[in-house]
Order: C-alpha cells, then structure tokens, then sequence
C-alpha cells in the first residue's frame, strides 16, 4: 500500500481502500513483480531489478509499449514502467492507468492556418504598399513654390489645381458663385457611373422630356425618342456632345426620374464637402437655384478623374455608336471642345480632356484636364459673357493658362 493510501485510507481518485481490499486486488506476486507502475516494488527475484521507473527488464522478452521495443537491460523512462513478461507489463501498464501514471505532454503547437491566412494577408499588404510607394515615387513632383497669374485670362472667374493633390496653382474669383450650365453633366456622369451597375445594358430612350429639350433649345446628341441605345454610349453622348437627351435618361436609369437622380447628385457633392453647389437638374439648363463656383467644379472634375470608367470617357476625343434601327449606318460624336482646336499641344504637354458649357446667363465655361511635366492638372474657367456662342474665348483662356504652366515648369 502506498503512503497516500496508508494515511488517508483512500486511494488518488477518493475510493476507499483497506490492508484486505488492496492485497485483494493487488496480490503480493503481483504487486511485487509487475514492475511497471508507481506503485509496483521491487521484485524480491535475485539479479532482478524492477519497479523504478528507469529500471532494466531482465528476461529476454521483448516488450512493444507506446514508445516503441525494448530490450533486454535497456532503459525506458517512457513514463511506463519495465516489467518481466508481456502480461506483467500489461498489467503494470493498468495500473499506472488508473493510479496515477501520467501521459507525456506535446511540447510542440500547430499552427493555425488562420495565423498562415493573417501573415499571407500582411505580407501582401506590405508588398502592396510598397508597389504604391515605388509608383508614386517615380512620378513627377510638383515642384514647390509653383504658380500661375490667371489675371490675363478673357473668363472673370477661373482656377487652376493639381489633379492628383488639389494643390491650386493659379487662382482667379475661384470662390465667386456662377453658373455652371453644362458642366454640371460632369457630376451628371459620374453620378450614373456609380449608379448604375450595367453600362452594357441596351434600353429604350424613353419620349417624355423630349418635348421639355426641344421647347429650351437643350443641345442633343442625336438619339431620337424610342431608339435602342446602350447605357454606355449615353456616357460619351452626355460629356462629348453635350447631349442633354443623354443626361434625362441616365437618370431614368439609375434613379427612376431625374429629381431623385438630382438628389443623389446633391449627397455626392456633401460628401466632397462642397457648400457653395446646388443642383435642381442634370442637364445643366439654366436655373437659379443651380449654381456653384470654380473651385468646387475643379474639386468634382478631380473627383471624377479618379474613377477609370469616367476618365476614360472625359479623354475621347470622338466616340461611334453603333448600328440602330434609326440609324442604320450608326453615328460619331465630337467633343465639343476638341472641334475649337487645331491641335491640343501645348508647352511641355497636352489638353487630355474636357466639358465646355454655356447658358446665356452662364456665359462660356470649360473644365479642362492636361498633362505636362508628366502631371496632371486642372483648370476651370466660367463668365465670358460677352460674346455668342460661336467665340472660343473659353478655350483660347485654356490654353494661355497652361502654356503658362508649362513655361513655368521649365524654368524651374
């Protein structure tokens, strides 16, 4: 009996045990041969040295425990104890069991394959990252310090930013309240870009603001009411053009009519933080409660460029449509802007893209975007008044402005 037993009279799990019930289940042939448990004494067998826990088996048996075999007088320390025989190793083992004998621990853990799914992750970020950063590196910088005096231009209100910082450049009455007329079709596009999820789908030009476009002289694309039209090319039909038929049903498209359109509009402007813009409709016709400021068209345009779909769009010079049962043979749109150039050169770059407007009230206005020095930027110009709509005043400011630029990138 071990000396728990003999001074609690229970064994480890609280059973009860007496002097008789414990040489009844553990006889002394036994108890003292087994040799393999904690509780096992030593055999009483000459030469034989069992029962400790390093002890040596000194038959020739050979004994397959847990571990693997074992030899005749080799050490186990397995956490089983040796034993003579096969059956007394059994029967040590059983004991070791139940009173006592403890299991080895794994020291070693498993990875979790989420721990591999977060490392990966992390890894690719950092990869990410540090292709962004080789990316915006090798970009030309704005040089600091630069600016442009946007006195000369004909247009009373106009500025000049970099497209990638918003950085302002140049500036001219840039926060004077004005008249957007239809560079609103800039927030216009966008808007149905994010709105609408299938640009590819073919719909039917819808007749009721038709007679709404011919009664305010709206400029128009060339889609007559009831023609099958694919949503992307009203894009290019509402930004090269102009085409206010376009703008109606691109809103149809993504809101169900164009003052909930309007609405969503209006939210994109707020979430850009622009307080001097209000739009009342799509097409950019005049009203008095449509208006906004040269500085936050700029922030829209720059906005805008940064979805591709619209970019792409904004840069075309001229667009083809397809076939139709209208029109047959199909049908080109020219930008607007582009049909007042001999060529879009100018120093150090070119004029990419733009969106030309006018409205009696409005004047001439024009969002352009060019690249020179390798970088982008902005410029808006609105107010020239003082002359019909077959001046190009407007564009010719476009270019006086980014020649300007470009003279004042080389001499730095």
């Amino acid at each position: 009996m071990d000396r728990r037993t003999r001074n609690t009279g229970r064994d480890k799990y609280g059973k009860r045990v007496t002097e008789q019930s414990f040489k009844q289940e553990y006889p002394p042939g036994q108890a003292d041969r087994a040799g393999g448990g904690r509780y096992a004494q030593r055999s009483s067998t000459a030469g034989n040295r069992t029962g400790s826990r390093y002890g040596q088996v000194p038959t020739g048996d050979r004994v397959r425990g847990r571990y693997g075999q074992i030899q005749i007088g080799d050490r186990t320390g397995r956490g089983y104890a040796q034993a003579e025989s096969y059956e007394r190793v059994s029967y040590a083992r059983s004991m070791d069991r139940r009173y006592g004998g403890k299991k080895r621990r794994r020291t070693g853990r498993k990875i979790s394959p989420k721990i591999f799914l977060i490392v990966f992750l992390v890894l690719l970020l950092v990869c990410g990252a540090g292709t962004i950063i080789l990316y915006r590196s090798q970009k030309t910088s704005l040089p600091k310090g630069i600016t442009v005096n946007l006195d000369s231009l004909d247009s009373p209100n106009a500025v000049l930013i970099d497209a990638d910082t918003g950085t302002v450049i140049g500036s001219k009455n840039a926060q004077t309240r004005i008249y957007p007329a239809s560079m609103v079709k800039i927030m216009t596009v966008l808007t149905a870009i994010r709105e609408i999820r299938n640009l590819g789908e073919t719909v039917e030009m819808s007749y009721d603001y038709y007679d709404m476009l011919y009664a305010r002289d709206a400029s128009r694309a060339g889609f007559e009411p009831g023609e099958k039209a694919i949503i992307r090319d009203l894009l290019y039909g509402a930004l090269l053009p102009s085409g206010a038929e376009c703008c109606m049903d691109l809103a149809l498209q993504a809101a169900g009519s164009e003052s909930a359109f309007v609405e969503l509009m209006n939210q994109n402007a707020s979430k850009l933080g622009l307080t001097q813009t209000q739009f009342t409709n799509c097409t950019g016709l005049h009203d008095e409660g449509q208006y906004s400021t040269p500085a936050e068209i700029a922030a829209i345009l720059q906005d805008a460029l940064k979805n591709k779909t619209f970019y792409k769009v904004f840069t075309t010079k001229s667009y083809t449509v397809e076939a139709t049962e209208v029109h047959p043979d199909g049908f080109t749109f020219q930008s607007s802007m582009f049909k007042g150039m001999q060529s879009p050169t100018v120093i150090g770059g070119e004029i990419l893209g733009g969106k030309t407007g006018y409205t009696d009230d409005a004047g001439h206005c024009l969002a352009s975007m060019a690249k020179i020095g390798g970088r982008e930027y902005i410029l808006v110009t609105a107010g020239w008044a003082q002359n019909p709509r077959v001046d190009q005043y407007h564009i010719n400011d476009a270019f006086l402005a980014y020649n300007e630029l470009g003279r004042a990138l080389e001499a730095e």
